[in-house]
């Protein structure tokens, strides 16, 4: 398979799924939260609502790279194990500053994931947004494929 299907394939895990593991580092070590999400039109950026108190948005504040792992599991499991796709995004998290972006994210999110937009809506709550930086697909449980997103280098 070439690497234009291969990254096709990461595509279309980010833009078909809305449930995703967020990997985060503090002081106390890694942490770990299973997190709704929406993605950008490019599937290069990731976006998420947390309280601001929380421990991933302490974390994500004192280390700003994460890693998040998105996968096709579901009706998977019991008979068809060797056909999940799993995704590890490493990302950097990217503050937003403007306010109007950060409502039109906020009213993409709800779209994308209207189950929880009543439960963030309050001002106590922020978007996480993840630049992605590389993929890491393990298709089964033998191929894997790895690309670094070179759009991201500064």
């Amino acid at each position: 398979m070439n690497e234009n299907k291969k990254l096709d394939i990461c595509y279309n895990l980010i833009s078909k799924n809305n449930i995703l593991v967020l990997a985060t580092q503090g002081n106390d070590g890694v942490h770990t939260s299973l997190m709704a999400y929406a993605s950008s039109s490019d599937c290069r950026e990731i976006y998420m609502v947390s309280s601001r108190n929380s421990r991933k948005c302490e974390n994500i504040s004192l280390f700003p790279q994460v890693s998040l792992l998105i996968d096709d599991r579901d009706h998977k499991i019991r008979d068809r194990r060797h056909e999940i796709k799993a995704l590890t995004i490493k990302g950097i998290y990217l503050p937003i500053e403007d306010k109007a972006e950060e409502k039109k994210i906020l009213n993409h999110i709800s779209a994308s994931v209207p189950q929880i937009a009543a439960a963030f809506s309050g001002p106590e709550n922020m978007v996480i947004r993840i630049k992605a930086e590389s993929f890491q697909l393990l298709d089964g449980p033998e191929n894997s494929f790895s690309y670094y997103l070179e759009s991201n280098v500064k």
